[in-house]
């Protein structure tokens, strides 16, 4: 089974309200877009579930001012969190994201 937690464009923090689905684990699925406005630097979208930083999602980025997609990142993750928020964020200061990055997390269990 799965379930869409987020679906929408930026800009970042993104937040979201989840009933955790189960006890057992539960693949999470994120993908998403950035840009920088500094050439050369890496950009980095964390992800973070239950005030707990489960993964990021990172991306050298050589050109400056450029959308790019960031690689999808697919988490497992355990535990009976019941009401939670899964948020995503930027992980780094030159990582930016607007109304043109679109940002995706399922949960699949």
């Amino acid at each position: 089974m799965s379930q869409v937690i987020i679906n929408q464009v930026g800009p970042l923090p993104i937040t979201a309200p989840v009933s955790w689905p189960s006890d057992r684990a539960v693949l999470v699925s994120v993908s998403g877009s950035a840009f920088t406005q500094q050439a050369n630097t890496p950009l980095a979208v964390k992800l973070s579930i239950h005030g707990t930083t489960i993964g990021t999602l990172q991306l050298f980025a050589n050109p400056a001012g450029t959308h790019m997609v960031l690689p999808a990142g697919f988490f497992s993750v355990s535990g009976g969190f019941g009401e939670t928020s899964i948020v995503l964020s930027a992980a780094n200061g030159t990582t930016l994201a607007d109304k043109n990055d679109l940002f995706t997390v399922a949960l699949i269990y």
